[in-house]
């Protein structure tokens, strides 16, 4: 062609003319050969070991190959105290080696007195047992080889994973899939045949409809105070989370073992669901919404830190420099360079904690706050499903709203 021999031997052509010749060119060469095999060529020396120990695992945990069971009767006891104080104690050691084993004079800085302050106070609480968390005692009777044998092949998929083997990594994947749907003593298939043919079921949708509308009256004030619940949970997430979230950030923690230490506190606060935190300050608050308030608002607390944490932690690095060299203090450095390009990603997680705590207040109100999910709860006893359609309907429309109005706030801050 008589384009191809102008672009070999260097003369000028028309652009259209280039732009023709490059579309009829990727059809006469074959395509990149990253998108041949996006997933990269396997490697058959650690694809070929992931695919029996995937093999292995379905096989041994269908119990199609059995291995069977073991009488062992093994008996471990220790004091949680000690052992959680050791830990902290190692911890701690651990973090203050590692900051420290490029520089030893960091050891004798004020940031380093001050964590190992605080590791040694929070050992001693434990050492001292003035929270006693009782003696660990758990007794195997029986040791299932083919729940041992998986694990160990699990195990050695991970490995797999790690050097590289993208094919081991899909495999644990599929497999931790595979593992969440396997629920002991559940049949996925009867219960999908229960979803349409429920004679209960359909009672009930027939008790729920239609609405007793004459109940809307009853309602009013426990949406105002479902609605109060969110607001105060919310801001005492937001005023609580704030200045632990600074000591969370790997970026502005003075030290690491303040970081993992605040890190451990707010997991193990999270891992807490807000209405048993809220049945924990029923003795201290007794029944009504403060129970609620507190029990949500500490909730709110812990996983803002970690979403807050996140963001601080993901702010550009040179503005900080630029303010350290110029001599701003810990106050500045946060304000003027850190403050800034968190505030989006703050404000949007504030407004998502907002709309949480308006749909997990009616769920606190179970332990009697006064809110809508007392009054549910109370209808749902008395199988008045006429007034529970009525309280569902509120509570979806509250929702909405409720959503509407975060949006609308967010398109004015962000």
């Amino acid at each position: 062609m008589a384009i191809e021999r102008n672009l070999k031997s260097g003369q000028a052509t028309d652009p259209r003319l280039q732009k023709r010749y490059d579309f009829f060119q990727r059809f006469q060469h074959s395509p990149d050969r990253t998108l041949i095999h996006p997933l990269q060529t396997p490697k058959w020396s650690l694809t070929l070991p992931a695919l029996l120990c995937a093999l292995g695992i379905v096989l041994l945990a269908q119990h199609l190959i059995s291995l069977g069971t073991y009488t062992v009767n093994w008996t471990i006891a220790f004091d949680l105290n000690s052992a959680v104080a050791i830990l902290i104690l190692v911890t701690g050691a651990v973090s203050m080696a590692l900051k420290a084993r490029h520089n030893l004079k960091e050891l004798r800085s004020t940031q380093s007195i001050i964590s190992l302050v605080v590791l040694l106070a929070l050992a001693g609480f434990f050492f001292a047992r003035v929270l006693n968390v009782g003696t660990f005692t758990y007794t195997l009777q029986t040791l299932d080889s083919n729940f041992l044998v998986s694990l160990l092949l699990a195990c050695g998929l991970v490995f797999l994973a790690f050097r590289g083997s993208k094919f081991a990594s899909g495999i644990l994947f599929g497999l931790f899939i595979w593992w969440g749907f396997n629920i002991k003593d559940f049949d996925w298939l009867n219960a999908l045949q229960g979803l349409f043919s429920s004679s209960a079921g359909a009672k009930l949708v027939k008790e729920l409809l239609p609405p007793d509308w004459t109940y809307f009256g009853n309602i009013l004030d426990a949406l105002a105070i479902t609605i109060q619940t969110a607001i105060v949970a919310t801001i005492l997430g937001v005023i609580g989370a704030l200045p632990l979230s600074i000591l969370a950030a790997r970026n502005t923690s003075p030290h690491p073992i303040i970081y993992n230490t605040i890190r451990l506190l707010m997991n193990a606060t999270r891992a807490i669901p807000s209405l048993v935190m809220a049945l924990l300050f029923v003795p201290f608050l007794g029944l009504g919404p403060g129970a609620g308030i507190m029990g949500l608002g500490i909730h709110t607390i812990s996983s803002l830190t970690k979403l807050y944490a996140e963001a601080i932690e993901a702010v550009k690095p040179q503005p900080i420099e630029a303010l350290t060299s110029v001599g701003a203090n810990g106050f500045k450095r946060f304000r003027w360079g850190v403050l800034p390009q968190a505030f989006p990603l703050l404000a949007s997680y504030t407004i998502y904690a907002w709309e949480s705590n308006g749909r997990d207040s009616t769920v606190v109100a179970f332990v009697g706050g006064g809110g809508l999910g007392f009054l549910l709860q109370a209808n749902l006893s008395l199988f008045e499903y006429a007034n529970v359609s009525v309280i569902i309907i509120v509570l979806v429309i509250t929702v909405m709203l409720l959503d509407r109005l975060s949006d609308f706030v967010r398109s004015k801050i962000i």
